[in-house]
């Protein structure tokens, strides 16, 4: 796609006529956006589902998320505007998240759509992060190894500027840490504090390790111990 006809098309009105054409019975909504192209954001939705488009500046890329009900289940890119409305008329229009992967290949998102369906908060969350392909993630690698470690697996990951981190649940915000960073080239910092500077760094799977060790260390409660620490077994009760 040439650079002018990209910019014609994905001015304010442009975008949003062919999101229209795309999917006549849409809601489109047109918003500011800082850093789109043209400083905006497309959205069409149709009940309770939902497509976000952005133009990135300076590039002719569209940012795209799928939304369902107050979930947003992608964070995708493609070059391509009719990738953009194809899966986006598709996903407005019913079908699931195989059915459009299957359709539109860029639009995959079946394992975090899974997760959402299945109600598990945690596994939704440990989805979200290995689906951000939109962006290069300077912590992709170490998301990987994390998700192969159980300990950390049942742990809910949450991020904090450039950290990473893990509580017991997903409303439990008492965290004594580890917290994780790139270093980058493939190596990651392990820390208690974020205050302290780390003087050593690790590759993927040594650092999933040793977050393991510093949650042993720091008395990080698994899952398991903190709903027994709050509904403790009674005593001399009958089934």
């Amino acid at each position: 796609m040439g650079e002018s006809l990209y910019q014609d098309l994905v001015d304010a009105g442009g975008l949003g006529a062919v999101l229209q054409a795309a999917c006549p019975d849409c809601d489109i909504n047109m918003n500011d956006a800082q850093g789109a192209f043209g400083g905006f954001v497309a959205t069409a939705s149709l009940h309770d589902r939902a497509v976000y488009v952005i133009p990135l500046v300076g590039k002719r890329l569209f940012r795209v998320r799928h939304k369902v009900r107050a979930a947003y289940l992608s964070a995708l890119a493609t070059t391509d505007l009719a990738e953009v409305t194809g899966s986006a008329a598709a996903w407005l229009g019913g079908a699931t998240a195989r059915e459009l992967a299957a359709a539109w290949p860029f639009a995959d998102f079946v394992d975090v759509a899974d997760a959402y369906d299945s109600g598990d908060r945690i596994e939704f969350q440990w989805q979200l992060y290995r689906a951000q392909t939109y962006k290069k993630d300077d912590l992709a690698e170490f998301i990987e190894a994390a998700m192969l470690e159980p300990r950390l697996r049942r742990m809910f990951p949450f991020r904090s500027l450039y950290w990473m981190s893990f509580r017991p649940t997903a409303d439990e915000y008492r965290v004594p840490g580890p917290w994780v960073r790139s270093a980058g080239d493939g190596r990651f910092t392990v820390v208690p504090d974020r205050r302290v500077e780390p003087d050593i760094a690790y590759d993927a799977a040594e650092a999933a390790r040793v977050c393991v060790a510093e949650m042993d260390r720091l008395g990080v409660p698994s899952p398991e111990e903190l709903n027994s620490q709050v509904h403790p077994p009674q005593l001399g009760s009958v089934d």
